[in-house]
């Protein structure tokens, strides 16, 4: 995906989009003797976009709610009175979205967009 250096008369930032071109040569690599035209294109190309949108969506949530499953059980039954520092208590953990997130939720994301 590449960006748009532009940006939209709204003066939103610029948003990540798919090349035509690839997006052409996938629909020749399967469908050889098929011509589609450049707004059909356009359109395929926006669809994959929010497409991958989705899927990097849903899989963030499964990443994130197996990070919350795989708390140490000492840390979850830790309720005696010592505080803890609030920085560290509110800070946010990065989560790595892995290939298994993506292949858990593809299933559902393949028959909400089918």
């Amino acid at each position: 995906m590449t960006n748009n250096n532009q940006r939209s008369s709204a003066g939103q930032p610029p948003t990540a989009t798919i090349p035509p071109s690839l997006i052409r040569q996938c629909i020749t690599l399967h469908h050889p003797k098929h011509r589609c035209s450049n707004e059909a294109i356009e359109m395929a190309s926006e669809y994959m976009r929010l497409l991958i949108i989705e899927a990097r969506r849903r899989a963030a949530i499964e990443a994130e709610c197996e990070a919350v499953a795989h708390i140490n059980p000492t840390q979850a039954d830790n309720n005696d009175d010592t505080m803890e520092d609030d920085d560290s208590a509110n800070a946010k953990k990065t989560v790595e979205i892995r290939a298994d997130h993506i292949a858990k939720i593809a299933a559902e994301l393949m028959m909400d967009y089918s």
